[in-house]
């Protein structure tokens, strides 16, 4: 390739590198944002504050996977404090496929089964009365389980280990100054 042809590739690739740059950057600035508190077996904590507001949150992504879209099956089950008492115990489920509209996820722990409702790659309890069984139970629990329709593909179970859960809460607890 001669010089003139190296200039007018990279000109057309110039704009394309720019905006590509411009959309990553924001994701670049929340991820080193969030600080890994650490990992407690299958879980991780981590903070992260946005002005005046500390978050802390918990956790773990989904060991077994069975149905959804192909390549489209990564799932976390999370839960989120903020500081300020907005809200201790949230507890949500992300989906990188998307939940189908209008649909309810069950998050099975043992035998007692949670609705939660869905928007868009996002579950949550109810209330905070949920919210609060929910994490009661995870902490006494071994596995959790949840079946959800996504957007697109067939029915989705996923698997979480609760292995290391309730040291995770505690160093959320701790970083967000949750009493118990």
């Amino acid at each position: 390739m001669d010089t003139m042809q190296t200039r007018r590739s990279f000109l057309l690739a110039a704009p394309i590198l720019v905006v590509v740059l411009a959309i990553l950057a924001p994701a670049a600035s929340a991820a080193e944002a969030a600080k890994r508190l650490g990992k407690f077996g299958e879980w991780e904590s981590f903070t992260y504050a946005e002005g005046k507001t500390k978050t802390c949150y918990v956790a773990a992504s989904a060991g077994k996977v069975l149905g959804g879209e192909k390549g489209k099956t990564t799932t976390y089950l999370i839960v989120t404090h903020r500081s300020g008492g907005k809200s201790i115990d949230e507890v949500s489920v992300n989906g990188a496929y998307g939940f189908k509209t209008g649909s309810d996820l069950e998050l099975r722990i043992g035998t007692k089964p949670y609705t939660l409702f869905t928007k868009g790659e996002r579950a949550w309890a109810r209330d905070t009365v949920a919210d609060k069984a929910i994490v009661a139970a995870l902490s006494k629990g071994k596995d959790a389980s949840m079946h959800a329709i996504p957007a697109k593909g067939s029915e989705i179970t996923a698997t979480f280990s609760l292995s290391g859960f309730a040291a995770a809460m505690t160093s959320a607890d701790n970083a967000c100054g949750v009493k118990r």
